[in-house]
This record gives structure tokens, C-alpha cells and sequence, in this order.
């Protein structure tokens, strides 16, 4: 027997020995289901495709992920201005209040 045929058995012994996070993987089982992704077809304009495509392979990040992050980001700021624009109206609201009492 080879050396290299001892370290095969040795991996294989502890990865045999790993015990299971049933918890844990129950509930990555339940958010993946919950975070399916739906087929779309959209037209973008043919530059900005280049432009992602050459992103995505410096990242190597297949292209539709990059795009389905870059959207995504884009969603989560525009939720965290308006988050922050209602916060200071009303904090202004509060403010003009105060002011005149």
C-alpha cells in the first residue's frame, strides 16, 4: 500500500466520523426552497450585455448570477434610501413640531 493510497483511507475515516447537523441543514434546506429563482425573459441593450458578460468572467461569476446580485443589490439600496428618506420626514415632521411649540 502507497502513501497515497493511506491518505485516500485516512480522508475517508474522517469524513466518516463527521457527525451530521441535522438542525442546521433542515433549515438551509427550508430557506434554499424558499429563495427558487423563476426563468424571465428580458431585452437589454447589446453594450450593457458585453459590459456584464466581460464583468462577470474577470469575477468568474457566471453571467446570469452576476446579474441577478447586481439587481438584487440595486433593490436593497433603493429599499434603504426610501428607508432613510421616510426616516429623516419624519424626523423633520418631529423636529418642525417642536419648533413651534
Amino acid at each position: 500500500m502507497g502513501p497515497s493510497q493511506r491518505a485516500g483511507e485516512h480522508q475517508k475515516a474522517r469524513a466518516s466520523d463527521s457527525k451530521i447537523d441535522v438542525k442546521g441543514t433542515k433549515a438551509m434546506r427550508k430557506m434554499m426552497a424558499k429563495a427558487k429563482k423563476i426563468k424571465i425573459t428580458i431585452s437589454v441593450y447589446e453594450d450593457l450585455l458585453v459590459e456584464l458578460r466581460k464583468m462577470a468572467e474577470s469575477t468568474g461569476t457566471p453571467y446570469q448570477s452576476l446579474l441577478n446580485k447586481l439587481l438584487k443589490d440595486a433593490i436593497m439600496l433603493k429599499k434603504s434610501e426610501g428607508t432613510r428618506l421616510d426616516w429623516l420626514e419624519r424626523e423633520l415632521e418631529r423636529l418642525k413640531k417642536k419648533l413651534s411649540a
